[in-house]
């Protein structure tokens, strides 16, 4: 009762005493000053003068010369970036791996390396930080990499969950990582340390010169059947999203409906994407991106579906897709979880596909070092590019001196990457696009 009476005294004086009011009128006019002085200072210093401009314009006016919104200047933004189709193109490159795989990695690296091209890589949480640390090591000490300074290893490591939506955020990171770095690239292409590819970067690039720089190859198709039910309506949740410890992905009981502001498209997780797609991904100026990617992020298997959703919704970019992943992959028949390995009777099927990657190889397969010598014509670090300059003499490493990186010199690889474009091009092929028919 004491203890009662005491606070009750105590919280009447506080209303009751009257001492409070000087401080806070005090207190109430410095607010004012400091306020006023700030708004004046931002109207008449020099970078406050347009902004007093917009102020003072009528809401109508603003909506009729179309710059008010932000919108609007995202859209003008990401518009006037222009990059000249005269100058040799630029590729941005996510190499991803796990435990065990930056041997793999730093092969897959140096098999397809380029001065003029960007790179990422990224090993994911699951990796002890000792072979983190070996694979940025390896980085640092490569002499062309740390003079041309266009590989990066992602310092942030993040777990990364078969089935999960977190390889789509390791994705979308890298990008980001990507367009902050250097905006001088013009397609993202994501390959893991099982991916090798079958042709030069010289063969790649010399193709991609005469392409236009607006296609997206992206393997897609409408949803339906059992992936309908067992991915789309089934609600999961990723560990890997709140976790230090990968494990696999949590089922709930709980089912969903289809989405109806959205139609929902899957296909390969490997894609061949423009800047300028990857880059509308980022900034989403209509938000379609982020409301489709915070849906994919209880989805199964979100790398088949997120980017491919994306494009064929939206209609700037659908009509640009190209159902394709630019990959030899070989499945059992019936197909299983995962694409059967590669190995020495899969090497005609690979030439013949014309496809500039493939997958899946094992770790160090004999199989890659057919690759290098057939198709790649690497003996030291790289495969043979118009780049290297140096001498080749006693088994030396021509790259060691470096040329002109906008010269190519094409070999059979680009003949056989002409022949898959240009059937990828042709109008037999392009009136199958789901994009178009749905869109």
């Amino acid at each position: 009762m004491n203890m009662r009476k005491n606070s009750n005294f105590h919280s009447g004086r506080i209303f009751n005493d009257r001492r409070w009011k000087i401080p806070f009128f005090v207190s109430l006019l410095c607010s004012i000053t400091l306020f006023t002085a700030t708004i004046f200072g931002l109207y008449l210093s020099p970078y406050g003068k347009d902004q007093f401009q917009y102020d003072v314009m009528s809401f109508t006016d603003a909506i009729d010369s179309d710059v008010y919104f932000v919108e609007s200047d995202l859209r003008k933004s990401f518009e006037s970036i222009e990059v000249s189709e005269k100058e040799p193109p630029r590729l941005a490159y996510l190499i991803s791996g796990t435990k065990g795989d930056s041997q793999r990695m730093m092969r897959t690296l140096q098999a397809v390396y380029h001065p003029r091209n960007q790179y990422i890589l990224h090993m994911d949480l699951e990796a002890p930080p000792k072979e983190r640390l070996n694979l940025t090591i390896s980085v640092k000490s490569d002499p062309t990499f740390s003079e041309v300074e266009n590989v990066r290893v992602m310092a942030q490591s993040n777990l990364v969950t078969y089935k999960g939506p977190t390889m789509i955020a390791c994705t979308l990171q890298a990008i980001a990582i990507l367009l902050k770095e250097s905006l001088s690239w013009d397609w993202f292409i994501n390959l893991s340390a099982s991916d090798y590819p079958l042709v030069t970067q010289d063969d790649l690039l010399y193709t991609l010169s005469n392409l236009s720089r607006n296609l997206n190859f992206i393997e897609h198709t409408t949803i339906y059947g059992w992936k309908l039910n067992q991915r789309a309506k089934p609600i999961i949740i990723d560990p890997g999203l709140y976790l230090s410890k990968k494990s696999d992905i949590a089922w709930t009981t709980q089912r969903r409906s289809l989405p109806t502001s959205f139609k929902l498209f899957t296909g390969s997780a490997w894609v061949m994407l423009t800047r300028s797609f990857v880059e509308y991904c980022i900034l989403g100026w209509d938000n379609l991106p982020r409301t489709i990617l915070m849906y994919y992020t209880n989805f199964i298997s979100s790398p088949e579906g997120y980017f491919h959703t994306v494009i064929c919704n939206t209609e700037e970019f659908q009509h640009t897709a190209i159902s394709h992943d630019l990959h030899y992959i070989a499945w059992d028949s019936p197909p299983k979880q995962h694409p059967r390995l590669l190995t020495m009777k899969d090497f005609d099927k690979m030439v013949n596909s014309s496809a500039p990657f493939a997958r899946k190889f094992h770790k160090d397969d004999a199989i890659l070092d057919k690759i290098d010598k057939e198709l790649l014509g690497r003996k030291n670090r790289f495969s043979r590019g118009a780049w290297c300059v140096g001498s080749s003499e006693n088994g030396a490493d021509s790259c060691m001196l470096r040329g002109d990186d906008s010269v190519f010199r094409p070999g059979p690889g680009a003949e056989r990457l002409k022949k898959l474009i240009g059937e990828l091009l042709s109008d037999d092929f392009r009136s199958k696009q789901y994009c178009s028919i749905q869109g």
